[in-house]
């Protein structure tokens, strides 16, 4: 358990490497009294959002310290990974720490609930949390096994088979829950990609599902050629590569739309970061409890991944919308502008003045 806990954990932090040179990693809070729109993404750097700041959006800091100083505000979630979070302003939204230690002291306002996995939470007297603060330490999931003596190992007992059940069910949550985690950080880095692959999931659905089983069954074959050419071997790592992130973004992309549907469900509205996280929480879910009816969670994992990576196909990693809209084109008048030309008078009728009879 704990090994496959250290492995998720590096997982995340490789494929956070991987995409920050996109992003900016240091982005320094406003200046005094000032207000700072849009989500806040820093890796490997320390936050200080001071005293009469306002963040109007989500903090997600990485390997790093945040402090929110006494008349700060942030208005929206904060979440820090393996850091120190000081807390002594005011936190509209949910505070989560994985792997961190939260300090909450006397000016704190915390207005949702506080979900301390892997680290601490102290708090001072005159702190204030609405919400539920929840404390989850890896080390409490770790069961020793190997203090159970059966006499009979060759039968399995009633013991034996929960004890085996229970290990299986906490491996797979945990790695629902690192794919939710993933989910939203991907969200946060693209926000625009993801909604075009979630919308053309939700408009081309049988499309899309027929690209991606099509692509599933012909890769194989086109990475073995390319494997048999030794000289095209990095081209099939190469190819191995951005098939696996076409899968995983695809997948996110699912839960992406899932997360869409359940807040239309709730005649409500999240961020794309909030949709992608429950969205995948809930499939993975799903596919988990589906897969002790003969083999339909494996049909749905397949079903879902060949939806999300014929989406990806077809908007290429979500750069352009399926199907594109139609281009206008101004097509200038030949005849060149200017008062309409008078109509000669027919030859039929004859203009005689007038003459006034005496």
């Amino acid at each position: 358990m704990k090994k496959i806990a250290i492995s998720t954990i590096l997982i995340i932090t490789f494929l956070l490497t991987l995409a920050t040179p996109a992003i900016v990693l240091a982005q320094n809070p406003p200046p005094s009294g000032e207000q700072f729109n849009g989500d806040q993404l820093i890796f490997g750097e320390n936050y200080v959002l001071r005293s009469s700041q306002t963040l109007n959006g989500s903090l997600v800091v990485v390997g790093g310290n945040a402090e929110i100083e006494n008349g700060a505000t942030v208005n929206g979630e904060v979440v820090i990974f393996g850091g120190n979070l000081q807390v002594n302003g005011r936190v509209n939204g949910d505070i989560s720490a994985i792997g961190s230690n939260v300090n909450l002291e006397d000016e704190a306002f915390v207005q949702g609930n506080v979900q301390i996995i892997g680290g601490s939470v102290s708090r001072a007297e005159g702190s204030t949390v609405t919400g539920s603060i929840n404390r989850l330490n890896p080390q409490t999931l770790m069961f020793n096994f190997d203090r159970f003596d059966f006499s009979t190992p060759t039968v399995p007992s009633p013991i034996r088979i929960f004890t085996s059940w229970m290990r299986d069910a906490l491996v797979n949550i945990l790695r629902i829950l690192a794919m939710a985690v993933l989910a939203l950080v991907v969200a946060l880095l693209i926000p625009r990609p993801l909604r075009i692959i979630g919308n053309t999931i939700a408009d081309q659905t049988l499309l899309s599902g027929g690209i991606g089983l099509l692509t599933m069954v012909v890769a194989p074959f086109v990475l073995i050629v390319l494997i048999i050419t030794i000289l095209l071997i990095p081209v099939a790592l190469i190819a191995m590569l951005i098939l696996a992130v076409a899968v995983l973004i695809g997948w996110i992309a699912v839960g992406f739309q899932i997360g869409e549907r359940i807040a239309s469900m709730l005649k409500t509205q999240w961020v794309e970061a909030v949709s992608a996280g429950i969205g995948t929480l809930v499939l993975g879910l799903i596919v988990w409890l589906l897969g002790y009816l003969f083999c339909l969670g494996g049909l749905m994992s397949l079903l879902a991944a060949s939806v999300g990576l014929g989406s990806i196909i077809l908007t290429q990693f979500g750069t352009k919308p399926y199907p594109q809209p139609p281009t206008v084109v101004y097509v200038p008048s030949s005849t060149p502008p200017g008062p309409a030309p008078i109509a000669p008078a027919s030859s039929d009728e004859e203009t005689t003045p007038t003459q006034k009879e005496d």
